[in-house]
């Protein structure tokens, strides 16, 4: 089993972008207080969060440890396994073809991309 989880979310529609449910909507309904936007909570948490805005909207590629799903959003890991993305050639890409972080201590935080990101 992982230890290791990737997951996306976007703050366009709950249901279809982010799961329609506690704690999802608590992180992601309020577009000024999306929690992956807070840096000292990302980095409490211990997470990688790679940021990039999509159109009108913002796009998380997060890595996470497996216990911190657990403790957090277990229902990630069985009732929404949509949003999680695994490994392809040793890398984990979100369906924007962003690249997730390894989970490294150097890379947790926010981590934003330039709109002329090269993919």
């Amino acid at each position: 089993m992982d230890k290791i989880i990737y997951f996306e979310l976007n703050n366009w529609i709950p249901g279809i972008f982010y799961p329609d449910d506690e704690p999802f909507r608590l992180w992601m309904k309020n577009d000024l207080q999306i929690k992956f936007d807070d840096e000292n909570w990302v980095k409490k948490s211990r997470l990688c969060v790679v940021r990039e805005l999509i159109d009108m909207s913002s796009n998380y590629c997060i890595t996470a440890t497996r216990e911190w799903v657990m403790n957090n959003c277990p229902k990630l890991l069985t009732d929404y396994t949509e949003f999680l993305r695994y490994k392809d050639d040793g890398k984990v890409y979100g369906r924007f073809g962003t690249e997730f972080k390894e989970y490294r201590e150097e890379n947790i935080g926010i981590w934003d991309l330039e709109e002329n990101y090269e993919r």
